[in-house]
């Protein structure tokens, strides 16, 4: 990644096979955190604890030494959250129109349920259904209820990617925001959750809701599960889509030897300046930045470190995704670690790609870059 230490590849790795170097094309070995752990332990000295989700790199990723190197991996992780709405076509939601209605959602997938039971939402008898597909790389779950204040039926289409180790804590969350906080009528009994502190609240389509900051939603998805439709989304049939601002995120850790200042460091803000310096000359460094604008800088304490974070929004060289609906910047947070044990200083560089949905962009959340701060610091040793 850097061009200090030689070209690595943040390619997204989605395909089943990839070229490794000095070999033929092979099936993609979906890497775990016990990996990544294992790498930088052995071959940095740098000890971490990282949550446990899929990772991905490959041979080439590894630059170095255990004295100065650099080592690139990314994770991803992907939810699909659907909400769909439409006329009521059974008077009672019962177990049998479950079993029914499901598959009909999404012919294509072969969905058989598997186990339904009882529960409410916004104060209605609703229906719990998990479900298997025949492709199952992913993980479906469902709710349905009847509203009779707006007199509609609701479908929460909840389901997260198996395949890439997406936490449970995703599913979860889909679950609380639809049986906690979703109010399909006026005055309909929701609570708060933690860490659900966004607002998607749409008088068009009559409907509300909390969500994670993590997640942006989409308004004109590309199905709606309601043979009332007729081809205009509005309050009496219609869908909307959530999905994950950081389902992909890239990172690369940097470590040297400290180099002697030259002169006495200034304090600017509580940010070392020096530090604030090499962080944006670790930017500049890289093979994929073409330019960046500096949003933010703090110094922090975790675990046994001050930790200096500066974010930017970068502009990059070339798309990541070029056949698609590709918007070529992103945000990258510069961690800037040192050790007084080991004389060594670590940066940590973590990206993620802005996104573009109906010719609007949305950037990754500040919150984002913070939880991975805190992930990477607690239990750091180097």
């Amino acid at each position: 990644m850097l061009s200090k230490y030689g070209k690595t590849s943040l390619a997204f790795l989605c395909a089943l096979v990839f070229s490794a170097a000095g070999s033929p094309a092979q099936q993609i070995e979906v890497k775990t955190d016990t990996d990544v752990e294992q790498v930088l332990k052995e071959k940095a000295g740098i000890v971490i604890d990282l949550p446990e989700m899929g990772y991905h790199w490959q041979g080439a990723d590894f630059v170095g030494s255990e004295a100065e190197g650099s080592f690139s991996f990314a994770h991803t992780k992907i939810i699909y959250f659907f909400i769909h709405w439409g006329s009521i076509e059974v008077e009672e939601i019962t177990p049998e129109f479950v079993r029914e209605r499901i598959p009909k959602l999404w012919p294509s997938e072969g969905l058989k349920v598997t186990d339904v039971k009882a529960t409410t939402v916004a104060g209605h008898p609703a229906i719990y259904a998990d479900a298997v597909p025949q492709r199952q790389f992913y993980s479906p779950h469902f709710l349905i209820w009847n509203c009779r204040e707006t007199n509609r039926q609701f479908i929460a289409d909840m389901n997260y990617n198996i395949q890439y180790r997406t936490p449970e804590a995703e599913l979860k969350a889909q679950i609380e925001t639809v049986s906690k906080t979703l109010a399909c009528h006026p005055g309909a009994p929701t609570s708060d959750i933690p860490g659900h502190v966004a607002g998607y609240d749409n008088e068009r389509f009559g409907i509300s809701f909390k969500h994670p900051l993590r997640w942006y939603v989409n308004e004109n998805p590309y199905s709606v599960a309601n043979p009332a439709y007729k081809g205009y989304r509005d309050k009496s049939v219609g869908s909307i889509l959530a999905w994950l601002k950081d389902r992909r995120v890239n990172f690369t850790f940097i470590w040297e030897q400290q180099k002697e200042k030259s002169g006495e460091d200034t304090e600017t803000m509580g940010g070392s300046l020096e530090a604030i310096r090499a962080a944006m000359a670790k930017l500049q460094e890289t093979d994929w930045v073409k330019g960046y604008s500096p949003v933010a800088y703090e110094t922090i304490e975790i675990g046994n470190y001050k930790i200096l974070k500066f974010l930017s929004t970068v502009d990059k060289k070339t798309p990541e995704k070029p056949n698609l609906n590709f918007i070529p910047t992103a945000r990258a947070q510069v961690m800037v670690i040192d050790s007084k044990e080991s004389n060594r200083r670590l940066y940590v560089l973590i990206s993620i790609d802005y996104h573009s949905v109906d010719g609007v962009s949305y950037p990754p959340d500040r919150d984002i870059f913070d939880r991975w701060a805190i992930e990477i610091g607690c239990e750091l040793k180097f």
